[in-house]
């Protein structure tokens, strides 16, 4: 009995397995094969020129912009790196990144270093940059995470080409698309990056990429590869010569390019299959975009008949994507996952007027970026400038005339009002859809003195004219994060997605400007309107849902500094004395919200900062904790020394000192005839204090909450002391 037992189970497994073994093959059958087309430092406008790929582009494909922001900057090397390990990474230096196809004493070489097999193309000196990555790193990312992926699943990987160069009749080797394509050994099975150039004095440096070789190679490679990684070169090549060009030859070099890549492509599109699916991009954009703020690489994806624009979860933003998406993409091709990579594959979005809204888009985003800084600085001096001179006059307002005093200091609070007038009319810009710098500058202007004067007329009482800014800007930031957060992600004072720090929900700027804003808010309606105080839990968790939720504002910083804000306010307004209880109930208050939000992360799969967070914690271990807030402190530490926003914050608390110090009757006279107002000034600077503390741009979150305690701060100290006098 026991024999027929084992005899059927025996049988019953091997007709399991072959059924396995015949489904696994027959999907090997059926599914198709990546070519990945690399035309280093291009634009879009540029690949467009080619005629095979525009007439391609006109029928189908899915175009897109990809940030190319590495680990410890952004160059060639670093953004091919992260393309391979699905996440932003580090690499040696140019000199000792050394790929070479497989011989005899390399291979002793490069067995002697890692103690693995060589295979058809190895890097060298691969250890250097496992090293650099692991030793210099901040974000943890596995170099080659991509080719080993590929390796593990038993899938063939090759790479064809170079960006070879050579200068003073030395060969200067340039290989670093295998950085992409290699596994975690610095290996890839197969390809050519050795003997695929020619000589031709007439192309940058004397040497142009063999397209007659690199088809024949290519379809050889197509028939025997799963995946196949191709290095065009001579885009490359022609950027780094262009100095020694003039603009005739320039465009004569760059026809000539032009015209040999389209007759590739030509043969690229005749060969593959209805399955396959093919990447056209460039991994760095070139020096001259790079100097004029145009920092995002064209990437294309060719697959069925589709056609529209790329995004991805990574960025939840059209046309926007990252290099840390690639490797994902490449790998979701055959359903691969690798929990090392944090880039999300593709989503593809159908619009047939793609070209012309990415292009439209682009100019905005450029626009923006090239005059943030401008702006920001500017709009920091103002605030802070004028902190100070109101200061200065509240100290010396008994040598002020008398006959200039109300004047004077009219214009003062008027001037002050300007740091919280402004992040609104920056909310409200990207409504005009203005794409020029000049256009965007004059329209917050326009927009400022136009929300302003519209308050003037209205309103006369100062905290009530306050009320209108801070009111207006709290309801538009909710109702934006409600729909897609369009407003922030073209506002000039959140985040820019050619830095790359953040893509959607409320940016570090902003989250400063909820907490501050919001509680200004509460506290004058319950001062004035008298408002039930049970409403303001009401607005405060539709606030911190729209505002931190991961479908939505989806900023972690903003879920526990503002968790701690309204709840400190809300035990405030009701008279709760706060001991050392209370602030234990605080803290796991702020666990809870987490712990609700991660949950919702988790069901609805939308892969916001805090699941990626929570993710790396169990993957990597509570040492991801430690890595992870070390970033943050680090990022602080650097801007105190470098940022504008610094200024504001030190200003603040200056302005605090001396007001508690020779005002102090002031303060007095404040908690007595406007205590709830005073109750938000203590809420919204705990807001202040925590968010510096969980923030990796705590300093910025800081200075703009601190804004809306500062300014009418200063303004009450003018009607309760100065004008009164």
């Amino acid at each position: 009995m026991r024999k027929k037992i084992i005899s059927f189970l025996a049988t019953f497994i091997i007709i399991l397995t072959s059924a396995s073994q015949y489904s696994f093959a027959d999907d090997i059958s059926t599914r198709g094969k990546v070519i990945f087309i690399d035309m280093n430092r291009t634009s879009m406008s540029n690949m467009l020129r080619i005629k095979s790929l525009r007439e391609e582009l006109d029928n189908r494909g899915y175009i897109g912009l990809m940030n190319i922001r590495g680990d410890k900057g952004s160059d060639d090397r670093r953004s091919y790196a992260s393309m391979g390990a699905g996440g932003r990474a580090n690499v040696a230096n140019e000199e000792d990144i050394n790929f070479e196809s497989s011989s005899k004493d390399r291979n002793i070489v490069f067995e002697s270093a890692t103690g693995k097999s060589a295979k058809g193309i190895n890097n060298l000196t691969i250890n250097k940059s496992i090293n650099e990555n692991l030793n210099f790193g901040e974000y943890g990312s596995v170099l080659g995470s991509l080719g080993q992926s590929l390796s593990d699943n038993g899938l063939k990987a090759s790479v064809l080409g170079n960006s070879d160069i050579i200068e003073n009749g030395q060969l200067i080797k340039n290989r670093n698309l295998c950085l992409t394509a290699m596994d975690e050994y610095g290996r890839i099975p197969n390809g050519n990056v050795d003997t695929i150039n020619k000589k031709d004095l007439s192309m940058p440096y004397g040497i142009s990429t063999d397209y007659d070789k690199l088809i024949v190679e290519t379809k050889e490679a197509y028939k025997n590869n799963d995946v196949i990684f191709v290095e065009l070169g001579d885009t490359y090549r022609l950027d780094l010569y262009k100095p020694n060009l003039n603009e005739k030859t320039y465009e004569s070099m760059k026809d000539s390019i032009e015209k040999n890549i389209d007759i590739y492509l030509k043969n690229i599109f005749s060969m593959v299959e209805e399955n396959d699916t093919v990447y056209i991009a460039s991994a760095f954009p070139s020096d001259l975009d790079y100097k004029n703020k145009r920092r995002l690489s064209p990437i294309i994806k060719l697959n069925g008949e589709g056609k529209g624009i790329l995004s991805s979860s990574t960025t939840r933003r059209e046309g926007i994507v990252t290099n840390l998406d690639v490797g994902v993409e490449i790998l979701d091709n055959f359903n691969i996952k690798n929990q090392n990579m944090v880039g999300r594959k593709y989503e593809l979005i159908n619009r047939d007027d793609n070209k012309e809204f990415l292009m439209d888009e682009y100019q905005k985003i450029v626009s923006i970026s090239s005059i943030r800084s401008t702006i920001l600085n500017g709009f920091v001096s103002i605030v802070f400038l004028s902190w100070i001179v109101a200061m200065i006059a509240i100290l010396f307002r008994k040598h002020i005339s008398k006959n200039y005093k109300e004047t004077t200091f009219f214009i003062l609070k008027e001037l002050l009002k300007i740091g919280i007038v402004m992040p609104l009319s920056f909310m409200i810009t990207p409504i005009m859809n203005f794409k020029t710098p000049l256009a965007i500058s004059l329209g917050i202007i326009i927009i400022t003195l136009t929300i302003y004067l519209i308050s003037k007329v209205l309103i006369k009482n100062d905290l009530k004219n306050m009320l209108f800014f801070t009111g207006l800007t709290i309801v538009i930031m909710v109702i934006d994060a409600g729909f897609g957060s369009y407003l922030m992600k073209s506002n000039v004072m959140s985040y820019d997605c050619i830095i790359g720090a953040r893509y959607y929900g409320v940016g570090n700027e902003y989250q400063g400007v909820a907490i501050g804003s919001a509680i200004f808010t509460f506290a004058i309606l319950l001062t004035y309107k008298n408002i039930p105080k049970w409403s303001i839990i009401v607005f405060s968790l539709v606030i911190l849902i729209t505002s931190a939720s991961p479908i939505m504002g989806a900023n972690v910083g903003s879920a526990i500094s503002e968790c701690v804000a309204f709840l400190l306010f809300i035990l405030l307004i009701y008279n709760v004395k706060i001991d050392f209880k209370k602030i234990v109930l605080l803290g796991i208050a702020v666990v809870f919200v987490l712990g609700v939000f991660v949950a919702i992360d988790m069901i609805l799969g939308s892969n916001s900062h805090l699941g990626m967070f929570v993710k790396e914690i169990y993957f990597n271990g509570p040492g991801e904790i430690i890595q992870t807030f070390s970033r943050k402190i680090e990022m602080n530490l650097k801007l105190a020394q470098t940022s504008a926003w610094v200024n504001i914050l030190l200003t603040g608390i200056g302005v605090i000192l001396v007001l508690m110090i020779n005002q102090i009757r002031y303060f007095k006279q404040l908690m007595d005839e406007y205590p709830i107002v005073f109750k938000g000034f203590i809420a919204s600077i705990a807001g202040c204090l925590v968010t510096l503390l969980v923030n990796d741009s705590g300093i910025v979150s800081s200075a703009t909450a601190f804004i809306y305690v500062i300014v009418p701060m200063i303004t009450l100290s003018i009607n309760l002391t100065a004008l009164k006098e």
